[in-house]
């Protein structure tokens, strides 16, 4: 997979989950999942993609509860990141 398609389907996933979460999502918060993803995507090797794929997941996941536990219908700037913080080292983005 191209970088390129690796960013837009993260970007992808993560304004697809906080739709279905009920979120808003920032103009500049997608930004911050493909930048995630091209830190860790020149180390993702072939037989580790799945893993790679769980873990931005859970980087994902952990945005959208951190919304909720934080009673905000909007994810930010700095939500990736924040969640990012919460969820690393894991695969490829310790």
């Amino acid at each position: 997979m191209e970088r390129f398609e690796a960013r837009s389907a993260a970007k992808s996933l993560y304004l697809l989950s906080a739709s279905l979460a009920g979120l808003d999502v920032s103009s500049e918060s997608p930004e911050g999942i493909a930048d995630l993803v091209d830190k860790g995507g020149d180390l993702v090797k072939e037989e580790r993609r799945p893993e790679a794929v769980a873990n931005l997941l859970r980087i994902i996941a952990t945005a959208l509860l951190d919304a909720q536990y934080r009673n905000d219908k909007r994810l930010h700037e700095n939500s990736v990141m924040a969640a990012r913080d919460q969820v690393c080292p894991v695969y490829p983005f310790d």
